[in-house]
């Protein structure tokens, strides 16, 4: 008995190869176990590259809040002129001035998170795999 072919299981790996033997036959098995091994690779480099873009713009959005507490435009907390300037008020102005490196670590971050999400899918999938190629190694085929 062969089973139908299900595009949503066998081609979900985001590789340009296709398996083109069947499924329940131990060749087919074994070219989509290797057809997501080879999706876990490219995966994990995706994930570590995702991992340094993510530092990367950590460091430059704390450069910046860095750089915002030393600008001269920074307000100065205490009373000047009988007017009080706050802690809050001093970060919210911080806050304001890194805010477009503020969004670009929470992007990179965000990315990070699917990169992860894309590999622990992969891995699920290739335990499924792995259980058919189990299934299908012991029959004999003529």
């Amino acid at each position: 008995m062969r089973y139908a072919p299900d595009p949503t299981f066998d081609h979900a790996a985001p590789v340009n190869r296709r398996p083109t033997a069947p499924a329940d036959t131990p060749p087919g098995a074994e070219e989509r176990l290797q057809i997501y091994q080879d999706a876990l690779d490219e995966a994990e480099v995706a994930l570590a590259d995702a991992r340094n873009k993510e530092l990367a713009a950590e460091d430059v959005r704390d450069a910046k809040k860095r750089e915002g507490q030393f600008h001269e435009d920074c307000p100065q907390v205490g009373v000047f002129g009988g007017v009080r300037t706050t802690v809050a008020f001093q970060k919210a102005w911080i806050e304001e001035y890194a805010k477009d490196e503020e969004r670009a670590y929470r992007l990179a971050r965000e990315a990070r998170r699917a990169a992860v999400t894309h590999l622990r899918k992969l891995e699920k999938q290739g335990g499924y795999q792995q259980s058919i190629t189990r299934s299908v190694g012991g029959r004999q085929w003529s």
